[in-house]
């Protein structure tokens, strides 16, 4: 991690409330940037799954009603897939989309994303609405905390080191 990025945010914080999850994190870069970098897929390529395998599909078909798909094969062997269809988009301030753990067929969680920008620090904040607190039992579980803030570390890079930026 950068000096600048260290100094300037934390981990994520993942907050449950019911059938919710709460993700917060802070971006030492600009809103724009940090929604482009988690749209475009030449830069979600850098970032997403961080150490955790070869990503690859990484598709976005970034409008209203198209659809996304990351997957990667893990240092096991095993395919790990997501995918979802975006229901609203207001670049660079809010994303609305749906997203299904395809490795499992998992029903489908509505994730309502957020990016409030002051003084060129973005926060990210994530509202994550399961199905039932048996599916946020069993994504807390899997891991999926130490893996968030893994690729958001290499986000953290790929948007404050300028020979890397998207």
């Amino acid at each position: 991690m950068t000096d600048t990025a260290s100094s300037t945010h934390q981990r994520a914080s993942v907050a449950r409330d019911g059938k919710q999850l709460v993700i917060t994190r802070t971006f030492a870069a600009p809103a724009a940037l940090v929604y482009e970098a988690m749209t475009n897929p030449d830069h979600i390529r850098q970032w997403w799954g961080a150490g955790h395998g070869e990503v690859t599909t990484c598709e976005v078909d970034l409008r209203v009603g198209g659809r996304w798909h990351f997957a990667q094969v893990t240092p096991g062997g095993e395919e790990v897939s997501f995918s979802g269809e975006y229901r609203e988009l207001d670049p660079p301030h809010r994303i609305v989309h749906t997203e299904v753990f395809d490795t499992i067929q998992s029903p489908p969680a509505l994730v309502e994303s957020s990016y409030t920008e002051q003084d060129g620090i973005t926060t990210l904040r994530a509202v994550i609405t399961y199905d039932s607190s048996e599916t946020v039992d069993m994504v807390l579980a899997s891991g999926m905390e130490g893996g968030l803030n893994d690729s958001y570390d290499a986000l953290e890079r790929l948007v404050t080191q300028p020979a890397q930026r998207p």
